[in-house]
């Protein structure tokens, strides 16, 4: 069962489950809105929803009551934010997460849900979305946690399992100008035992399931060159999927082709076979020969992404002959010695799948082929895990409840169980930060940024700590570096501006406002914060348009109401000179 009044980021292939809770609440009485891609006849059919409104996500133009994906700021919104505000303790549920993302992009859908998290919380409502984990990005899974109150497997519900609480990560300006509140984490989406950094790329994609892609990656297979021999082979297939005897075929087809290659004095480089229905790829460098089976139909995603797999290709078996050289070199037969290049097969499939899902024309940073962790792997047992957690899900129940001091004592006590809990680390900052504590907030975000320094948000957060103290230029430096992580993040824009504004330097501040903006053109704190930065040089009619853009969007917002009547009587006093 749910809990009431919290926002929740359930993970589950199909929202099997998902709706059978949300169900279970609309029969309590709970009022039920359900924003779907299932055809509402259908899915009342299909669970007992007859309480519930239901609403279909479509672009399908034969039905007038349809909410198109695109208009998230529009339809959308309206339709979450007055069933919230019309109805007691009121319940929605978001199935189509995915299908908003493919439509909108990370970005756009990101500050969406941000939007009903803070409208959800306050009317006292439950908010809930259901994502498939493999269907989206793992740095972008684990961005979008961050603004959830409880992060979970959706069938730990069903085991009875206690919810886990943290603080919202709501961005709310507070003066003028005003940078956003620190941000708490939520529960990390990978449920990891260590807290360690990934083994690949932090921007690598998981490996996609169920038919994303039209052609799946089959096999790879890693082959000496001179021996002709298989030194390592990776396997994406489920078992008796095929025929044996016709992988067995392939795989000595590309054998024969890599033996007559190495025969002939002549590397191929990149070749192209196609065996019964199956694509394979084979790239020959030095010492070794890499071939990819695909099956599938996508002739137009192989022509768009060929030249990216080519290069992906190259760099893995270069990679690989620079690790194992000596090896290659001095082969006698003994392929144990070649254990680990299973790392390299499992990286080349991941950033082949990256390659096959980018735009065409579209640049892709494929990351370092091999990027060792940051920081060596802590390995925690898990009982130590289950104390942590317990101090964490005590910490953040207190923090939402104000009760900032006693948050901070179980932080220490999470700490002291495992001392690189990084969702510790990050909110005891939080904590310090908000009970005017900067200098020991920086202490913790160091902490935390020597474990992942790859966190924008972490990087704003500690530059609004480094510009209370003072520090400016470090501030500035701080958000620098988040947005050079992330350079479509409005609020870091937004916070480099007033560290700008606050040097005097506006010209260069109102370029960072412009931009954040230009990202977020609904976000009424960055119109206030240029209102000030204008009317501080005395751009008094373009600071009261800002002011007024603001008080559109936020009507009950004080600071830019307040700034926009100053704003008003200096102008009267000008005309009156």
């Amino acid at each position: 069962m749910l809990e009431k009044g919290f926002n929740y980021l359930l993970y589950e292939e199909k929202a099997r489950i998902t709706y059978e809770l949300v169900s279970e609440l609309a029969r309590e009485g709970s009022p039920v809105l359900c924003i779907t891609t299932v055809f509402p006849k259908k899915l009342k059919k299909m669970y007992p929803m007859e309480n519930a409104e239901v609403l279909w996500l479509s672009d399908s133009g034969s039905d007038p009551k349809a909410l198109k994906p695109t208009r998230l700021d529009f339809e959308i919104t309206r339709s979450i934010t007055n069933f919230f505000k019309e109805k007691e303790e009121a319940v929605v549920f978001l199935d189509g997460f995915e299908y908003l993302l493919s439509e909108n992009g990370f970005d756009k859908a990101r500050r969406f849900i941000k939007r009903i998290n803070d409208t959800a919380s306050m009317n006292d409502g439950t908010f809930i979305i259901c994502v498939n984990k493999d269907a989206i990005p793992r740095e972008d899974l684990i961005t979008l946690s961050k603004d959830f109150d409880i992060v979970k497997e959706v069938d730990e519900f069903m085991d009875g399992g206690g919810a886990e609480q943290s603080q919202h990560g709501a961005t709310v300006s507070h003066a003028a100008p005003a940078e956003p509140t620190p941000v708490h984490k939520a529960s990390n989406p990978a449920s990891a035992v260590s807290s360690q950094a990934p083994a690949f790329s932090e921007t690598r994609s998981p490996m996609p399931t169920g038919g994303e892609f039209p052609l799946e990656i089959e096999d790879v297979y890693l082959i000496h060159r001179n021996a002709g021999i298989l030194l390592q082979r990776k396997t994406w297939r489920d078992k008796d999927v095929i025929d044996p005897d016709l992988v067995a075929g392939m795989f000595q087809g590309v054998l024969n082709f890599v033996n007559e290659s190495f025969a002939s004095g002549e590397r191929s480089k990149f070749s192209r076979m196609d065996i019964k229905g199956y694509i394979i790829l084979v790239y020959d460098s030095e010492l070794v020969s890499l071939a990819i089976v695909f099956s599938g139909e996508g002739e137009d995603v192989l022509y768009h992404s060929i030249d990216r797999i080519r290069t992906i290709m190259k760099e893995t078996a270069e990679s690989v002959e620079n690790a194992y050289r000596e090896e290659l070199v001095n082969y006698k037969g003994d392929v144990t010695a070649f254990k680990g290049t299973r790392r390299y097969l499992d990286y080349l499939g991941l950033a082949i799948y990256d390659a096959m899902s980018a735009k065409p024309g579209e640049d892709l940073d494929i990351g370092p082929i091999m990027a060792e962790p940051e920081v060596k792997p802590e390995i925690v047992e898990a009982p130590v895990i289950e104390e942590a957690e317990d101090f964490m899900t005590k910490a953040s129940v207190a923090a939402r409840s104000g009760r900032y001091e006693e948050a901070l004592r179980y932080y220490d006590e999470a700490l002291k169980a495992q001392p690189n809990n990084i969702r510790a680390l990050f909110n005891k900052g939080v904590m310090l930060q908000m009970l005017g504590k900067p200098g020991d907030a920086i202490k913790y975000y160091d902490k935390y940024l020597e474990i992942n320094p790859y966190d924008p948000e972490a990087w704003s957060n500690k530059g609004m700590a480094l510009r209370r103290m003072g520090r400016v230029m470090e501030a500035i430096k701080a958000y620098e570096k988040g947005i050079d992580l992330n350079p479509e993040d409005a609020t870091l824009w937004s916070n480099k501006g007033i560290a700008l504004r606050s040097m005097g330097k506006i010209d260069e501040a109102i370029k960072c406002y412009d931009r954040a903006l230009e990202i977020d053109p609904n976000d009424a704190g960055i119109w206030s914060n240029k209102g000030v930065a204008l009317q501080s040089v005395g751009r008094l009619e373009e600071a009261i348009r800002c002011y007024d853009r603001a008080l559109e969007i936020d009507p009950h917002r004080r600071v830019p109401l307040q700034n926009r009547e100053i704003a008003l009587r200096h102008l009267r006093q000008r005309g009156r000179r």
